[in-house]
């Protein structure tokens, strides 16, 4: 398995609570986004699992948005969750 398709791999078992810890290594700034982008996946997979209604989930799925949008423009990355 590629690096990428490993680090990919780790990130969704976060996101679903597999795990507790994701390894981010480089630049600082990249490392905090990466983390940004990464909380709030889980928090909107982790609301979207047990929420009932749309209220709460969207907001959560904006914050996503916004925090893979900082992550894209400023590493060049697209985030796949």
């Amino acid at each position: 398995m590629n690096d990428k398709r490993a680090f990919l791999t780790d990130c969704a078992r976060y996101i679903r609570g597999d795990i507790s810890e994701v390894k981010l290594v480089g630049r600082a700034h990249d490392v905090r986004l990466f983390a940004d982008v990464l909380n709030e996946s889980r928090k909107f997979y982790v609301s979207l699992n047990k929420a009932n209604n749309l209220s709460t989930v969207l907001p959560l799925l904006e914050r996503k948005k916004a925090a893979a949008r900082r992550l894209y423009d400023a590493a060049g990355f697209s985030w796949p969750f």
